[in-house]
């Protein structure tokens, strides 16, 4: 990850004293290409006067890298891109659209592959769908068997059971 010129540093402590603290954090990201969460703690400790050490928050093994790629798989082949773009710009830092651009590849080359919706991207435990639909689909049916049980048992009971 690069580190901050002194012109750059220059200019950040310039927007942390005029209390522009979105620019100076905005600043020190593409200067680095670290995450939001990274810079904001970066900026307000350089305005606290500490010393600030860049870290890269980009992948540091191939392993590390196949597995931040199949985790987006993972999340496209659920319909998840906002999350896996999410995923990616944590991860790697920079722009929304370089995270965004690098996502929508990831997508073309799992159609291309035919694997964009392969049982080896997505988990087949049906115990871990959390869409919304599936959700609906048992609140459903919970509270029809509630109504047919509740219902028998108001029969039952009226008729001396």
């Amino acid at each position: 990850m690069p580190e901050l010129s002194s012109v750059q540093i220059q200019k950040i402590r310039e927007f942390i004293n005029s209390n522009q603290l979105i620019n100076a954090v905005k600043l020190y990201r593409e200067a680095t290409g670290a995450g939001l969460a990274e810079a904001k703690d970066a900026v307000e400790a350089m305005a606290r006067g500490e010393t600030v050490n860049i870290v890269t928050s980009a992948p540091q093994t191939q392993i590390d890298a196949l597995f931040l790629e199949n985790k987006i798989k993972e999340l496209l082949a659920k319909k998840r891109k906002i999350e896996a773009v999410k995923l990616y710009r944590e991860t790697h830092g920079g722009y929304l659209k370089d995270a965004k651009d690098a996502v929508d590849q990831i997508e073309i080359s799992m159609r291309r592959e035919g694997s964009y919706m392969s049982s080896s991207v997505v988990n087949n435990d049906p115990f871990t769908d959390d869409s919304v639909s599936a959700r609906t689909r048992l609140i459903i049916v919970v509270a029809f068997l509630l109504l047919v049980f509740g219902g028998l048992a108001v029969y039952f009971l009226g008729n001396g059971f």
